[in-house]
């Protein structure tokens, strides 16, 4: 018998702004709590709908769904994963700014390519691809 809380897939994605598909792959991933029908359709317990937020804020902060089901294993096991989740904060802060390095570092590229494209809007161009492409442009 349903229960009167349970929902199916579409009012679920309905409440979260989430799309069914995704919500099915979460589901197969793992990450959601569903109970099957005897029909085959899906229904979600209401606590399904901090499950999908929760899903969307550790995707958000940059952890995967992998990352994801192993913090939801913590705590079904009855434990706060809290400790585990501050370590990889850490880890995907450090990487965040690592990539924000090399991005800072490809501007500054980008910025010199145009500043000499600019400056040379007609360049002699016997370059394999083109000239404002080269490591070093010949002048």
């Amino acid at each position: 018998m349903t229960s009167v809380t349970d929902m199916p897939i579409g009012q679920l994605a309905a409440l979260t702004g989430e799309s069914v598909k995704a919500l099915r792959y979460w589901t197969d991933f793992g990450l959601l709590s569903v109970e099957r029908r005897s029909s085959g359709y899906r229904h979600y317990p209401p606590q399904a709908v901090e499950q999908v937020r929760f899903i969307r804020s550790a995707q958000t902060a940059g952890f995967s769904l992998d990352e994801i089901r192993r913090i939801l294993a913590v705590r079904q096991d009855g434990q706060k994963p809290c400790g585990q989740v501050k370590a990889e904060l850490n880890e995907h802060l450090n990487t965040v700014r690592a990539q924000i390095a090399q991005l800072h570092e490809l501007e500054q590229q980008l910025q010199a390519k145009v500043a000499w494209a600019e400056v040379h809007p007609d360049p002699a161009c016997d370059s394999v691809g083109c000239v404002y492409l080269d490591v070093r442009p010949k002048a």
